[in-house]
């Protein structure tokens, strides 16, 4: 059997291929830069995310994917947009491909989903879920808490913290309910999920039972590290302050950060494991996981690689657009050439030409284009389409940037994006200008869509109620 695990050179993703060397199966450790020391039954593949095309092709023969994946991190230069969109925008190209090769199982690994107030890191991880599920195929969803581990983002996150800082002001958020599971517990859970049917259409929250604040962790860290600590609770709940200093003493970037503390205000549910799972829950308890850790000597904490992009001045811009069930992809770009010309009146034009398939934005004083975008025709569904960016005097490539417009999950969430642009403009210059510009534009865009479609859902209305 294939396993194709994304995220493979992530935290989870390294253990669990590790822990399929002796195994008969074949893994194919999918990553967007080359990754070292595989087992002999590995294979490495180069997978762009954002590229449908590369995740299509990077899937073929596998029989089960694992979705390990959490994009809060930049993969571009400069990058407009939220880590919402880009989890929805990866999970969706991720589910095409998987039914295209006809994928047997998806195992997706995300968070456990709080009592009460939820964050939008983890309402992320539950639009995730809902897309993967959209495909018809059987999918396993596994929730966690924090997976201790060394080398896991929120493990050594707490680690740095509790080493750094000899007194820790506590936030009200310190309160909040938690969990926590060892690696290795999660693996096993993992590996016996892969074609056993016990597993198929089911939601599972990897957990061991243990009642946990996050105040508890920084305390029995410090016991297990041996070191003392003052800790001074302050009746604030505010997470502004705390991005910052756990960012600076964490070792770890303000992205990957910022939505981690948000989701620390939530109170995670504390049950008991389900029987399905329980056998597999080895470490019952947090200090008990750290004892395993420190057994094995943590290394020092090298700070976090930077991811690679394929271009040091590229461009991705995802935003998200009001949802319009009743249209498709196509009328979205085709509303967008037409409203366009409109917003600026005579300063922009748009020259459409169906015949060779080019759309041409133009400013009316200069002889050339400032973008020419071709149009990929036949080869994606209706609910996606795309421009490649060929040229004009904004872009310094004709190879690399694309322009999509795409439905997700049944026409539920609607998405724009650039990919891989590489402007003409100096940098300076572009990320003032250009760059807010387009945000903006888009912006008004969507505001645009929610206007015309409402009006149309209003006229659609009346028109029946006078048949």
């Amino acid at each position: 059997m294939k396993i194709a695990i994304t995220g493979a050179s992530g935290f989870v993703g390294q253990n669990l291929i590790a822990s399929f060397a002796a195994t008969k199966h074949k893994i194919i450790a999918l990553s967007r830069s080359p990754i070292e020391n595989l087992p002999s039954n590995a294979e490495w593949r180069h997978c762009e995310l954002f590229s449908t095309t590369s995740t299509l092709e990077a899937l073929k023969g596998a029989d089960v994917v694992f979705y390990l994946v959490h994009s809060m991190m930049p993969s571009s230069r400069l990058f407009q947009g939220n880590f919402r969109d880009t989890d929805l925008l990866i999970a969706d190209n991720i589910s095409r491909s998987c039914m295209q090769n006809k994928i047997k199982q998806i195992i997706y690994l995300g968070g456990i989903v709080p009592q009460g107030f939820i964050s939008k890191h983890l309402q992320s991880r539950q639009e995730v879920e809902g897309v993967l599920q959209a495909t018809k195929i059987p999918v396993t969803v596994f929730r966690s808490g924090m997976v201790v581990g060394q080398g896991g983002s929120s493990f050594e996150i707490l680690n740095s913290l509790v080493r750094k800082l000899p007194v820790m002001v506590l936030p009200s958020w310190t309160q909040s309910k938690t969990q926590a599971v060892y690696i290795d517990d999660v693996i096993s859970i993992l590996k016996d999920s892969v074609s056993n049917k016990k597993y198929f259409h089911q939601t599972i929250d990897i957990v061991n039972g243990e009642k946990l604040t996050y105040r508890d962790l920084m305390r029995i860290m410090a016991e297990k590290l041996k070191v003392r600590r003052f800790m001074f609770p302050v009746p604030i709940n505010s997470t502004g302050f705390s991005k910052l200093w756990v960012t600076w003493f964490g070792n770890s970037h303000y992205a990957l950060v910022s939505p981690l503390i948000d989701s620390l205000v939530c109170d995670l549910p504390q049950e008991k494991p389900l029987p399905l799972i329980q056998k597999f829950i080895s470490f019952k308890t947090f200090a008990s996981m750290l004892d395993e850790v420190l057994q094995k000597e943590i290394k020092p904490i090298s700070a976090r690689p930077k991811r690679k992009i394929s271009h040091r001045k590229s461009v991705r811009s995802i935003q998200r657009l009001p949802s319009v069930p009743k249209r498709n992809s196509e009328w979205m770009a085709r509303e967008y050439m037409n409203w366009l010309p409109k917003v600026f009146r005579s300063l922009i034009l748009v020259d459409v030409e169906p015949s060779k398939d080019l759309v041409a934005f133009r400013i009316f004083f200069l002889k050339k284009p400032i973008l020419l975008l071709q149009y990929i025709h036949g080869n994606f569904e209706e609910d996606r389409q795309k421009f490649h960016i060929i040229g004009g005097l904004l872009t310094r490539t004709s190879d690399t940037g694309w322009l999509e417009f795409r439905q997700v999950q049944n026409k539920k969430y609607s998405l724009t994006a650039i990919h891989e642009f590489v402007p003409s403009l100096p940098w300076y210059i572009y990320v003032i200008t250009q760059a807010p510009m387009h945000y903006l534009v888009m912006n008004a865009f969507g505001r645009h869509i929610a206007e015309v479609n409402g009006n149309l859902d209003r006229n659609e209305i009346a028109n029946l109620n006078t048949k």
